[in-house]
């Protein structure tokens, strides 16, 4: 599944969150849902090594953190704080299962847009 992930400076989004809030914008459906600061942000959370994690959970669907750390060759304590990042910011779900948590990869592919709040006109660009 693919997300569309949207970077946008701090001061532009608090002013698109406040229009949003006070009925004075209303997002489009194909707008981001997923929003960073800086495309520095974005590298840190979608490095190499996190996007190789989220491509084994989608392709090996483990039924623990254990397993995906067994699987990952890591400590399920750092797996566990490093997933606990990424469902923070919707990329992973933990679905309860019987006697521990299930880790799922929401996404494994991503569009990044940059965006400015309020939209410059095409006019104010030239």
């Amino acid at each position: 599944m693919k997300a569309l992930i949207g970077v946008m400076p701090e001061n532009e989004f608090r002013q698109r969150v406040m229009a949003i809030v006070s009925n004075e914008y209303f997002p489009e459906e194909n707008e981001p849902k997923i929003w960073f600061s800086s495309l520095n942000a974005v590298a840190q959370i979608l490095s190499p090594e996190n996007l190789a994690l989220l491509d084994m959970m989608d392709r090996e669907k483990p039924e623990s953190i254990s397993q995906l750390a067994r699987l990952a060759g890591r400590a399920v304590s750092n797996l566990s704080a490093t997933l606990s990042t990424r469902e923070k910011h919707g990329f992973v779900k933990k679905v309860k299962g019987k006697n521990c948590m299930k880790p799922v990869a929401l996404y494994t592919e991503f569009v990044i847009h940059t965006a400015h709040f309020p939209a410059k006109k095409a006019s104010d660009a030239a």
